[in-house]
């Protein structure tokens, strides 16, 4: 199956089109509610206030949301030389990520902020350079605090960008206080806004309750729901030291783009302890997960079964 990935690109495109099928099926079939988030949330709260009563198109929405931003994604490693050319095994696996939970199929918080962070990724890789740019600089922290209106727990995300600022040397006060401005620009223009429409007061308390009632929720699964959830985990991790253990063999700007692609699953557990850890919200590891997981099945290694049997577990256990 994994030849398919390597050099057929309507092979890829077919098998793309029959995992959707398989995961999305049932969203038409039985149709999922969006969830009325807890937290300071305006821009999902206004499609949640248009599509909250029509549950299957918001599910549509949705897929074309997940099929567009996994197609995205694959473009930009590609063209960052993060994946291989012509592949679209990435997509296959940000696609399976973002649709892992049968109540992530719909329109959800996740979906949004994953948009923009795979925009600041996109701004954040290296081509070649090894310094950031201050539009660059400016572009990226935006998409971030973009981000934070989609969903306010997704301000942890500064986390993974400030490590990046550490990874391109960015210790000038120019590139700090752009850093600054660009997080703070799409807030100051929403609250200028809902100023003018003599609302502040009432959002600002929202911000405020978001940050005072900070504390790790930690839900009950039977054991056998959970066992999907381990698995992605598992593999995620296991992914990932395979990435940082070939970082050193990669030219630096290689180097510098794989911090980049890695460093947001610091922001995906800072966003879960400030929500709810358990279950897995997978869809804010799916930009990682897809990034990592492509490299560690495309691995040379002299036991070929090992990545296939691999591909066809995460097949299973997403539909599980």
């Amino acid at each position: 199956m994994l030849r398919i990935f390597k050099q057929n690109t309507l092979g890829q495109i077919a098998a793309i089109l029959i995992a959707v099928a398989l995961l999305w099926t049932r969203a038409f079939l039985e149709p999922v509610s969006m969830d009325a988030v807890q937290h300071f949330s305006p821009i999902y709260d206004l499609l949640y206030n248009w599509l909250c009563s029509n549950q299957r198109l918001a599910s549509a929405i949705a897929l074309v949301l997940v099929i567009a931003e996994g197609v995205w994604l694959n473009i930009i490693l590609i063209n960052y030389k993060a994946a291989k050319a012509n592949s679209m095994m990435p997509t296959f696996l940000y696609v399976v990520a973002m649709s892992w939970s049968s109540s992530a199929l719909t329109i959800t918080p996740v979906l949004l902020v994953n948009i923009m962070l795979i925009a600041a990724c996109s701004q954040l890789l290296s081509d070649g350079a090894t310094t950031l740019g201050l539009s660059r600089n400016f572009n990226s922290a935006f998409c971030v605090g973009l981000a934070a209106l989609c969903y306010m727990p997704a301000l942890s995300f500064v986390i993974p960008f400030l490590f990046v600022f550490v990874t391109y040397k960015l210790y000038r006060w120019r590139d700090i206080v752009v850093g600054i401005l660009g997080l703070l620009a799409p807030s100051l223009v929403f609250f200028t806004y809902v100023y003018l429409q003599d609302r502040l007061q009432y959002d600002l308390i929202l911000v405020a309750h978001d940050f005072v009632d900070l504390h790790v929720s930690i839900g009950s699964m039977p054991f056998w729901d959970l066992m999907p959830d381990m698995f992605f985990l598992l593999l995620l991790v296991a992914a990932l030291f395979h990435t940082l253990a070939n970082r050193n063999e990669r030219v630096v700007h290689q180097r510098i783009n794989s911090a980049v692609l890695t460093l947001p699953l610091l922001g995906a557990m800072a966003t879960m302890l400030l929500t709810q850890f358990l279950p897995l919200d997978i869809q804010l590891m799916a930009i990682p997960f897809a990034f990592t997981t492509n490299i560690f099945l495309y691995a040379d290694r002299k036991r070929k079964w090992i990545a296939e049997l691999v591909f066809w577990l995460i097949i299973i256990f997403a539909i599980l």
